[in-house]
């Protein structure tokens, strides 16, 4: 490869090399300038740059690590979800209409539920509460005619306040879980002089696949067996209630990626859905659930990170296999609804982070020109394989450096290698390694047992996050999110790089990354130069991912920053602040008053025994009391 190509590199083959096209859906590109654009509508016309706004939020104070939401992307996805119903709907000819409720577990912060709920409204979209506490939050945020199904185990309160929202006119459904919950619905309903209306969740036979398979099947936590739902279904009847049981549930799991399983269970739950309509329950709406994926890898396939369908697909199934079995059955269409959370949410959050700083592995740092003789054969073989590698030896070359490093080891273990050798063996290993691996970057494509040298000769990107705070499905079920850096996209990246997170836990990094619809276990990264900022972003985690962050070593919420575009341009909408350490100590009992009084204990203690005079005694007790107020990531700016 000649120097002239080698140098060549353009953003349109960074924008190949970290596959925007494929997991982007339109929202994301690159400018000329070499940095990430953002366009809300996916109208290139209507962007902004992100790097911009990052170095403006810097300069009103705000430290990375920075989660942006961007509050036109929230939109974009509840009306391509309404537009694809609706297609749907149009070109079968079905006689009803569709409703999302947006599951508010996916992210349950304030303003992007409020978010939700404005751009919603205009399709008649609603939520969905799954525990007592998201029922509470819901009722008082939503209008009277956005409906709420209240999935999940219930109390006695929950009903309650479930059915006092129905006493106040609100769309408020109770969806059965098990048996006890319709008795709590019919005591409470007598109590209140309400005619509930009441949902119930079927147990399908119909399973899905991944990583959520579980939550289908017999064998699924919530729902009730359809011998269970006939024998409700006749206890209502017999009270003259039957017209009560007004929507029934069911759901697969999450992330489904294979379509197929999709259409047997809407197919198996319209075949339920028919035949409990005939039996006399008033049935109006389908519920389907969730399951509909988020395709983060851009792979288009079944994989647990990908689906092998789109939105469109998905609302064309649905739609015609529901109106397929109700126009057999003679059954009126009922009104759709869907819990496609993930699906509206991911897209529109994303992590800035700055790289602290870069530990690169296997560098050579002295290698030896010239080996004294009194060196051990083992080093002086090293040493010949190194000068004598080339393209067409490396699978022998790496053979006999791996044989001539394991001696070298032994012989340092057993007493007979000096300390100086086994650096000097170990350098000339990983100088044979650096030059198989430049060696197969000219050629394309390395043998199969050679390809590892990537991921062992890696360098590791220390990042100011906290992996479990910002990224747990990373960490927890391998997940896979794009990264990219935000800037320096016109220069071709040369480290082949992991990340590190500022967590004491060995487990607070990413290997797995994306590249070409397929999991690569390093990342291509730009060379960092000291002293100059290097931003990455982590794309895709507004679902799930705020909510399920932990305080591993302390470490709390990032800064949240939502944002709007209007005509090209940024507007803030809010800044909510990040966790200090304060805040976090609080979550785990720790008072800031009563910290204080310890440590000005300390500090008088030290004075007495001439240890601190009395102005480095104030100055402690003035740093470690601002330093309780400051943000808990680590800080590039000056004390």
């Amino acid at each position: 490869m000649s120097d002239a190509a080698k140098t060549e590199w353009s953003v349109e083959d960074t924008a190949a090399l970290y596959d925007i096209a494929r997991w982007s859906d339109d929202y994301f590109h690159i400018s000329d300038a070499g940095t990430l654009m953002v366009s809300p509508g996916r109208d290139p016309s209507n962007s902004i740059d992100v790097k911009e706004l990052v170095d403006r939020l810097d300069q009103r104070g705000l430290d990375l690590p920075i989660l942006i939401r961007f509050n036109g992307i929230l939109a974009d996805r509840l009306k391509r979800m309404n537009d694809c119903f609706a297609a749907a709907i149009n070109e079968h000819g079905y006689q009803n209409g569709y409703r999302c409720v947006f599951p508010i577990k996916v992210n349950q912060q304030r303003d992007v539920v409020q978010q939700v709920i404005a751009h919603g409204r205009q399709y008649g979209f609603g939520v969905e509460a799954g525990s007592k506490p998201e029922l509470l939050a819901v009722v008082a945020m939503t209008d009277p005619d956005m409906p709420i199904i209240c999935n999940g185990f219930k109390d006695d309160e929950f009903i309650h306040m479930a059915l006092l929202a129905q006493r106040m006119g609100r769309t408020v459904i109770p969806v059965v879980e098990k048996v006890s919950e319709l008795d709590l619905i019919l005591k409470h309903a007598e109590l209140l002089g309400v005619r509930p209306s009441i949902g119930m969740r079927v147990k399908l036979a119909t399973r899905g696949t991944g990583r959520w398979q579980a939550s289908g099947g017999y064998r699924s936590k919530f729902g009730l067996t359809v011998a269970e739902i006939m024998a409700q279904l006749d206890r209502l009847n017999e009270r003259g209630m039957g017209d009560c049981f007004q929507l029934l549930h069911f759901h697969v799991g999450s992330q489904i990626g294979n379509i197929r399983q999709l259409k047997s269970a809407i197919l198996e739950a319209s075949r339920i859905y028919v035949d409990l309509h005939r039996r006399g329950a008033g049935l109006q709406y389908l519920d389907v659930g969730g399951g509909l994926g988020v395709d983060y890898d851009g792979s288009q396939t079944d994989t647990e990170s990908s689906m092998n369908y789109t939105v469109q697909e998905y609302a064309n199934d649905v739609v015609y296999h529901v109106q397929t079995v109700c126009d057999e059955a003679s059954v009126p269409h009922p009104t759709l609804v869907s819990e496609s959370g993930r699906s509206i949410a991911a897209q529109h959050s994303m992590l800035v982070m700055d790289v602290l700083g870069v530990t690169a592995q296997g560098k050579v740092q002295s290698e030896p020109i010239e080996l004294p003789e009194s060196y051990e054969q083992p080093v002086h073989d090293l040493w010949m394989s190194h000068i004598s590698l080339n393209a067409s030896n490396i699978q022998e070359v790496f053979h006999d450096a791996q044989v001539s490093l394991d001696l070298c080891m032994n012989l340092f273990s057993g007493g007979y290698l000096p300390l100086e050798q086994r650096v000097a063996a170990e350098n000339l290993y990983f100088a044979i390694c650096h030059g198989i691996q430049e060696i197969g970057a000219s050629l394309g494509e390395l043998p199969e047992e050679l390809r590892h040298l990537d991921r062992m000769l890696s360098d590791i990107y220390f990042a100011n996050f906290s992996l479990f705070q910002s990224m747990p499905d990373s960490w927890a079920i391998d997940q896979l999110f794009p990264i990219m850096p935000i800037h320096r996209l016109g220069e071709r990246p040369t480290r082949h790089a992991v990340l590190g997170d500022i967590t004491c836990d060995s487990d607070g990094k990413v290997d797995g990354f994306i590249c070409g619809g397929k999991r690569r276990r390093t990342l291509m990264l730009h060379e960092h130069r000291t002293g100059e900022p290097y931003q990455l972003a982590v794309m895709m985690v507004g679902a799930y991912q705020e909510i399920l962050g932990d305080l591993h070593n302390l470490f709390g919420d990032t800064h949240a920053v939502h944002v709007d575009v209007v005509d090209g341009s940024v507007k803030v909408q809010s800044i909510v602040k990040g966790d200090t350490v304060q805040e976090v100590l609080g979550y785990v009992q720790y008072e800031a008053r009563e910290l204080i009084d310890k440590l000005q204990e300390a500090v008088e203690d030290a004075l007495q025994r001439g240890v601190l005079n009395n102005e480095q005694a104030g100055a402690t007790v003035s740093f470690y009391e601002k330093s309780l107020g400051h943000y808990t990531y680590l800080s590039t700016r000056k004390v």
